[in-house]
């Protein structure tokens, strides 16, 4: 039982978490030290590849421990797959620019609910309904949508860069009207 608990510090979860709660940290967790993300770059020489490297292979291995539990399974039944289909790329790739509007869009044709972004990314559902609404005076420091923005493409598995280029721009034209 030692080593299940492993698995789950791990994923940082408790044994409670749901198979859903499991696959969503496991994506979080993959996409987080996967890529060349600002966090791992503030690491610096403290994480090296060879040790990202390890911690990736643990985590799979964590992972599909865990998702082959009967009793998480039995669980699973009931819960809705989201996968990103081909018709679904297709229609992102036809987005233009990335607004609060076309995010919004994403998530619900993708039918997910801020309550799930906020189970996986902890961005407050509040926080992530004010950059689909653009409420841009909910954001007073750049960094902090910047942030949010990253985790929301992230979780969506957008092009974090191009969702950056085309909403910061909307935000920063909508703060300098508003301090104006």
């Amino acid at each position: 039982m030692a080593e299940w608990h492993n698995y789950y510090n791990l994923l940082e979860l408790t044994q409670e978490a749901t198979l859903e709660d499991i696959r969503n940290r496991y994506r979080y967790l993959k996409n987080l030290y996967g890529g060349d993300s600002i966090e791992i770059r503030a690491l610096g020489d403290e994480f090296s590849q060879e040790l990202r490297a390890d911690y990736l292979r643990r985590l799979d291995e964590a992972f599909e421990a865990l998702n082959a539990l009967p009793e998480k399974n039995k669980a699973i039944a009931t819960l809705p797959v989201k996968d990103l289909d081909d018709d679904l790329r297709h229609w992102i790739a036809q987005i233009e620019c990335f607004t609060g509007a076309s995010l919004k869009g994403v998530r619900e044709r993708m039918q997910v609910d801020l309550k799930e972004i906020f189970a996986v990314t902890r961005i407050q559902p509040h926080f992530l309904d004010d950059i689909e609404q653009e409420v841009f005076e909910s954001f007073s420091a750049e960094v902090y949508l910047r942030s949010y923005l990253i985790e929301y493409a992230r979780f969506f598995s957008l092009d974090t860069q191009r969702v950056l280029g085309d909403y910061l721009p909307r935000y920063r034209a909508g703060r300098s009207d508003a301090d104006s």
